[in-house]
């Protein structure tokens, strides 16, 4: 543990789509060096803090770990950077389960994409964990908010969020796209699954519309897939990238493209959800609640989309 760091009794964590490219050894934003233990994002109580972050011994926070590992333990660290007050309403498996994806969800929405009042939102991957945090900000955004998801019960789940929903099981995503929005497309899409259908979803944008690649699920290259940027061009739609840290990092970091939000970025974001929170306006939707001894079988789960909401691990 170093300046800036505190280390958290850990009573719950959080399972990711980026755990698995990990323990498979693919690639991920941020790749650890064997050996090493999953988990990118925890909730407990802070117990040891290193120079400069002392003053969160005993606070009962959320945190997103050292380097996005280690979670999945008894004790982890994480940087006071990525270290916030757990929400004050939610339980430890609710706050471990709320705040990647809302973070996520808020950067992408408010911060690159400028949502406004009126547009339509396209959410593809909707029943995910940060799915439902997006179609929930984008719905107290007061967006028309349209979710893409693989089979009717995820659809269903959407829509009890706010969501109407196309299953891209059944249905041609591009028309359904443009029947529900008079031809024009959607003017927010955010893409949680990406590969294949990355240039479907283009198509689906409104002209001068915003593309937002977020999760890179379906891409065996986890978004490294090169992509044809002529089709940007034809359709006139802007493409904003997002990633969620905080935290100044040495100018030599910026070599392998990795440029993230200073903290104050993301003490303003925690402030406006634990506001939404508050309110009633969002909610951290939990698909499952399991022991350490399930992790293997429940990131498999993930894998093979039998999944919905967050699962999340008690400690």
């Amino acid at each position: 543990m170093g300046p800036g760091e505190v280390r958290i009794a850990v009573s719950a964590a959080s399972l990711n789509f980026g755990d698995i490219a990990r323990c498979r050894g693919t690639v991920a934003s941020v790749m650890g060096q064997i050996p090493f233990t999953l988990g990118m994002d925890v909730c407990g109580v802070v117990d040891a803090a290193g120079d400069g972050a002392t003053e969160w011994v005993g606070r009962r926070v959320v945190a997103m770990t050292k380097q996005s590992l280690g979670g999945l333990a008894e004790y982890a660290i994480a940087p006071v950077t990525g270290t916030f007050d757990a929400p004050p309403n939610l339980d430890d498996i609710g706050a471990a389960a709320f705040t990647l994806p809302f973070h996520v969800g808020y950067l992408a929405l408010h911060r690159r994409a400028r949502l406004a009042a009126g547009e339509t939102l396209l959410v593809v991957g909707g029943a995910s964990a940060v799915g439902t945090a997006v179609i929930q900000l984008g719905v107290a955004a007061g967006a028309n908010v349209v979710a893409v998801v693989g089979g009717p019960e995820k659809a269903r789940l959407c829509e009890e969020l706010g969501a109407s929903a196309i299953d891209r099981t059944s249905a041609d995503l591009f028309d359904e796209v443009n029947a529900r929005t008079d031809g024009r497309g959607a003017d927010v899409a955010v893409d949680l699954v990406g590969g294949d259908q990355t240039e479907v979803i283009w198509t689906c944008t409104a002209r001068e519309g915003r593309y937002l690649p977020v999760g890179f699920n379906d891409d065996p290259q986890s978004g490294l897939t090169g992509r044809p940027l002529r089709k940007v061009s034809m359709g006139n739609i802007s493409v904003l990238g997002v990633i969620l840290g905080y935290g100044e990092l040495p100018v030599d970091f910026r070599r392998f493209g990795l440029n993230m939000f200073p903290a104050e970025v993301g003490r303003d974001v925690h402030s406006a959800l634990l506001e939404l929170l508050a309110s009633g306006a969002v909610r951290p939707v939990i698909g499952r609640q399991i022991a350490m001894e399930e992790v293997a079988g429940a990131l498999h789960d993930h894998e093979q989309r039998r999944t919905s909401g967050r699962t999340v691990v008690a400690i």
